[in-house]
C-alpha cells in the first residue's frame, strides 16, 4: 500500500522543523548563546540548518549545524538558471 502524496509531505516538513529545533537545540547548547532564528540554506548541493545566534558579548553570529543529514538536492540543469530575457 502506497502513501498518499500529501501524507508524505506533511511527515518530510515534520522531519524538517524536527531537525530545524535539534540544530537550535545544538547550537544553544555548545554556545549558550541567545538564538535569534534558524533558517534552511543551500550550501554544497544539499540544504543544512543555519542558526543566527547572540553570543555572550552581544555580538551576531551565525553557525551551520554540523549535524545535519539532509538527502542531496537533485542538480539543476546548466538552462535552468538562465532566463530567456537574459540569455
Amino acid at each position: 500500500m502506497r502513501e498518499r502524496p500529501e501524507v508524505v509531505a506533511r511527515s518530510a516538513v515534520r522531519e524538517d522543523q524536527r531537525s530545524m529545533s535539534d540544530a537550535v537545540r545544538r547550537v544553544q547548547r555548545s554556545t549558550g548563546g541567545h538564538i535569534l532564528g534558524v533558517e534552511q540554506v543551500p550550501f554544497d548541493g544539499r540544504d543544512i540548518n543555519r542558526v543566527k545566534y547572540m553570543d555572550d558579548r552581544g555580538r551576531v553570529r551565525y553557525m551551520d549545524d554540523p549535524a545535519q543529514r539532509s538527502q542531496p538536492r537533485t542538480p539543476r540543469s546548466d538552462m535552468s538558471s538562465l532566463r530567456g530575457d537574459n540569455p
